[in-house]
């Protein structure tokens, strides 16, 4: 087992200390899995759509494919989705094929009217999302709806864990407009923000979230920059939200250019790595949204001439994987700074499971790139997106800054 193939999420239970192997891992996280019920208003309710979409990729990619859809096939109304239908999109997602029936202790997700007792209930509101029974209805903001979706998949995640006596329990009501409060709204509600030029930097795990979320707001014309080198390994597939198995030894940016321009974004690529000569020509984007681990690349953001950088952290070990940090730059802060040196995190290097790969013979080189890899979880990017576009387009709005 290499890097590059190894479930991501998985790996949590090999950097706990709770799977002695990578086998051992692997046959543990094939027992978990989620339910997602929804109701027959769903077919017609772009909200409910953009939530059970983002719960049916994330959950899909974060359990193996061990999903079941409890639903008839419709066209879907989401907006980027025309053409598409449910079990389309399920079958796009690698939902799989054999659930036929859900284990009990699989959690339950419901989205729309008639929900199923005892599940976990997504909501999304304008600016405004959380669990619980929602009031009314409310005007549609695509990263809320992404957010509620990448919360209900955290919340099941939790569930199955049982690392919270909580979960599944509690009503939880947020706000990107203010992520202080949990009320709050924008004075103009239902105003268009016409969309700018962006350059994202860094198409993995958090880039690809930016991107799902950027799918489902209207397009303007105005190019995106997409930025990075890699290729889709086996491994991505468990974290990258536009990844399907058939985009494997494919170069993210190639993905990441079909899936906007099918929704009408004019893109350009920048297959070139971002570091300390990068520098920005006048007549290109002056926004950049990092989504990058590497602290060379986010050392040098604000040298590159861009009037605001947008960068999101995620946690990458057992305990902090669902942590997520948003920063800007220009800020308090200089990111010369704040990734001024890399820190290796010892304490995953020191797992059993790797101890035991060095005692059986394993290549050393090989067994620190894989104890060193970070835990993902892609509900966790898909949150993190919907907090990084609420703080560009709160700004445009002339909203309070958070970040």
């Amino acid at each position: 087992m290499d890097s590059d193939s190894l479930h991501r999420l998985a790996k949590f239970l090999l950097d706990s200390g709770e799977a002695a192997s990578v086998e051992d891992a692997l046959d543990a996280f094939r027992e978990y899995g989620v339910r997602l019920h929804l109701g027959p208003d769903v077919q017609v309710d772009p909200v409910a759509q953009t939530i059970a979409l983002t719960v049916i990729n994330t959950a899909s990619r974060s359990f193996m494919g061990n999903m079941k859809v409890e639903s008839e096939d419709f066209e879907l109304t989401a907006p980027g989705f025309a053409g598409w239908t449910l079990h389309g999109f399920m079958r796009w997602a690698s939902v799989s094929e054999g659930t036929s029936s859900a284990p009990e202790n699989w959690p339950c997700i419901s989205i729309g009217e008639k929900a199923l007792p005892g599940s976990i209930l997504p909501w999304s509101r304008g600016w405004k999302y959380g669990l619980g029974k929602a009031e009314g209805k409310g005007s549609y903001f695509a990263p809320a709806c992404v957010a509620a979706g990448g919360l209900a998949v955290s919340e099941a995640f939790s569930l199955l864990r049982r690392d919270n006596p909580y979960a599944g329990r509690r009503r939880l009501a947020l706000s990107l407009w203010d992520p202080r409060g949990g009320t709050a709204e924008p004075a103009g509600l239902g105003r268009v923000v016409p969309m700018e030029g962006l350059w994202l930097v860094g198409l993995g795990h958090l880039g690809q979230a930016y991107l799902w979320t950027l799918g489902f707001m209207t397009a303007g014309k105005v190019p995106l920059y997409l930025q990075d080198v890699d290729v889709v390994t086996q491994s991505s597939l468990s974290t990258c939200v536009l990844c399907a198995p058939d985009a494997v030894t494919k170069r993210k940016t190639r993905v990441a250019a079909g899936w906007l321009e099918a929704r009408g974004y004019e893109v350009v690529l920048v297959e070139r790595r971002f570091d300390a000569q990068t520098r920005i020509a006048p007549d290109e984007p002056s926004v950049a949204l990092f989504g990058v681990d590497n602290p060379a690349a986010r050392r040098a953001c604000e040298a590159a001439g861009f009037r605001l950088v947008i960068d999101a952290g995620l946690g990458s070990g057992h305990r902090d994987y669902r942590g997520i940090r948003v920063r800007t730059f220009p800020g308090p802060s200089k990111a010369a700074q704040l990734w001024a040196t890399t820190v290796q995190n010892g304490e995953v290097a020191m797992a059993p499971a790797y101890q035991r790969m060095l005692e059986r013979g394993a290549e050393k080189c090989g067994v620190t790139t894989l104890a060193t890899r970070a835990v993902g979880a892609p509900f966790v990017g898909c949150v993190a997106a919907a907090y990084v576009f609420a703080e560009r387009v709160r700004r445009q709005m002339d909203g309070n800054c958070f970040c």
